[in-house]
Formats: structure tokens, C-alpha cells, sequence
């Protein structure tokens, strides 16, 4: 027989407890997942040649930009990752 504070307990917390399972269980699934395809070298390869190539575009997107449009660019792709020129609100 449970106590009546235990039952409120399961009550309040107990969907709480199994969504952060739930997460942790997907996030370790995924962790194990990533760790496999590292480990394979031509999936290892791959992923490395494709980040080189996407930042190499990047790279040359900027540099054939016209310079006007330049510091729209950077703005733009600072705004899209995040990061902002003026201080944060206090």
C-alpha cells in the first residue's frame, strides 16, 4: 500500500520523470548511432569532404559577392546562426 505523499508524488512528478527518460533514451540512441557511423571510414570520409565542400562554397559565395552586398551577406548569415552586433538588452 503506498502512502498518500507517495501517490501525489507519482501524481505531480511521474510524466515528468518519463518524458526525461524518453529523451535521454532517444539521445543515447543517437549518440550509440553517430558513434557507429564515425567509426566506418568511408562514412567517416564522406562526412568530412562534405563539410570541406559546403564551407568552400561558402567561401566563394562570399568572395564573388559584389561589396555592397557583401556586409548584407555576413549580416544575414550572423542573424541565421545567432549572433548579433549590438549589446544585449539589461
Amino acid at each position: 500500500m503506498q502512502k498518500p505523499h507517495s501517490r501525489w508524488i507519482e501524481i505531480l512528478y511521474g510524466p515528468f520523470f518519463r518524458i526525461i527518460g524518453f529523451f535521454y533514451r532517444v539521445f543515447t540512441a543517437n549518440r550509440e548511432r553517430v558513434a557507429r557511423l564515425k567509426a566506418n571510414e568511408k562514412v567517416s570520409a564522406l562526412i568530412r569532404i562534405m563539410t570541406i565542400l559546403v564551407l568552400l562554397g561558402w567561401i566563394l559565395i562570399w568572395y564573388f559577392t559584389p561589396d555592397e552586398s557583401r556586409t548584407n551577406l555576413v549580416d544575414e548569415v550572423k542573424q541565421s546562426i545567432g549572433i548579433s552586433d549590438s549589446p544585449p538588452a539589461e
